[in-house]
């Protein structure tokens, strides 16, 4: 899943997981609202557009859905339970393929990778946190896939630093839970109540600082 393209992201939906007993038509009508959702707004996109884009009538738009606010919900649940674990795993592949030979470096490297990318996609971050927040089990089953990725995989990462005496001996769960919520920090503020662009090489420097002085052993 190339996570830079929107539009090749929701196209690469796999159909039997996340739209399922649909037709072809209305996969599009559920792909197209994601993809104006993101780009335009929820508030700013009418169902007239999202049936353009999606080559359909407004007929076709609900025959399935009666409103905008059950097209988010039945693409989101998809999308937070296979799209985004699918870009986790291609993240994780990439620090695993990435020389970090120190502790600072792998800070570094995920807070600065992450900042960017949830600023490249700020208005699609701004709809699933807010979303998350109307509908908490969206933000269960996300944690859920992810956590199982980080238990298999970021955990062999965070031992290498561990055995090199680097980073403090706690639970690699715990470790990243600090990691995440500290990067989360900065950016939920700069992208749900404000438009202005966010400083990222600032504001790495800062979350890595503050990090280094908590997990270093």
């Amino acid at each position: 899943v190339n996570m830079d393209n929107l539009e090749t992201t929701i196209n690469q939906i796999p159909p039997e997981k996340a739209i399922t007993q649909l037709s072809k038509k209305q996969q599009a009508v559920l792909k197209a609202s994601l993809s104006l959702f993101a780009k335009v707004g929820y508030d700013r996109t009418s169902t007239y557009e999202i049936a353009k884009l999606a080559g359909v009538s407004e007929g076709t738009v609900f025959s399935q859905f009666k409103t905008k606010n059950q097209l988010l919900h039945a693409i989101l649940g998809p999308f937070i339970g296979e799209i985004l674990p699918m870009a986790a795993s291609e993240f994780i592949n990439q620090l695993q393929t990435t020389s970090l030979p120190h502790f600072e470096d792998f800070l570094n490297y995920i807070v600065h990778d992450r900042m960017s990318f949830v600023m490249s996609h700020r208005s699609e971050f701004k709809i699933f946190v807010q979303e998350m927040g109307r509908n908490p089990q969206l933000l269960i089953m996300l944690t859920e896939r992810l956590n199982t990725l980080i238990n298999r995989r970021l955990s062999e990462m965070l031992r290498f630093y561990q055995d090199k005496g680097e980073l403090i001996t706690w639970d690699p769960m715990r470790i990243s839970r600090y990691i995440v919520s500290v990067i989360l920090g900065y950016l939920l503020p700069n992208t749900l109540m404000s438009d202005e662009p966010l400083v990222i090489e600032q504001q790495t420097r800062e979350c890595v600082e503050f990090l280094m002085r908590g997990l270093s052993a």
